[in-house]
């Protein structure tokens, strides 16, 4: 019977018990104005506009001009993007589409954790690179792989 006592009182004592709960809160909010920022571009630039090149050894001194390669083009809407990848003889291409944050997008491509590797991203409306598509190697594939979501709400209050 000093059992059940014990164990009751045991289990009154850690049902009573409350676990510290930590919250943290990102203040990763932007707040935005209204829409200035136009859909389609005018004249879409034929240039890339950002690269990223590392020669591929092929073992008998790049006699092939192989090469990792990652371009981006703008294509005729503001926040879309072509971008074509070589790696050896593999071409592949990919349509990314950046976020509305009312401002101009600016994207770039920063290197990876290995060279034949790199990180897709853009400036957000501080000015800070938010990684955005990993575009790899692997096993002599290719990957093209969102890292990160972002997305922009619309609010609007009505008028009375």
């Amino acid at each position: 019977m000093r059992a059940y006592i014990y164990l009751a009182g045991l289990l009154f004592f850690l049902s009573c018990k409350n676990p510290v709960e930590e919250t943290v809160v990102k203040n990763d909010t932007t707040v935005i104005k209204k829409d200035t920022i136009a859909e389609n571009r005018i004249s879409p630039s034929s240039k890339p506009i950002a690269t990223y090149n590392v020669p591929v050894d092929d073992g008998m001194g790049n006699m092939n001009n192989w090469k990792f390669s990652v371009n981006i083009y703008e294509t005729s809407k503001t926040f879309e993007y072509k971008v074509n990848i070589q790696y050896k003889e593999i071409r592949s291409s990919e349509i990314v589409q950046i976020p509305n944050f009312n401002i101009l997008p600016v994207v770039a491509i920063q290197p990876g954790k290995n060279p034949m590797s790199c990180i897709i991203g853009f400036n957000d409306a501080k000015g800070e690179f938010k990684d955005y598509i990993q575009v790899s190697v692997s096993n002599d594939q290719l990957k093209f792989k969102k890292i990160n979501n972002y997305k922009v709400r619309k609010y609007s209050t009505p008028v009375n």
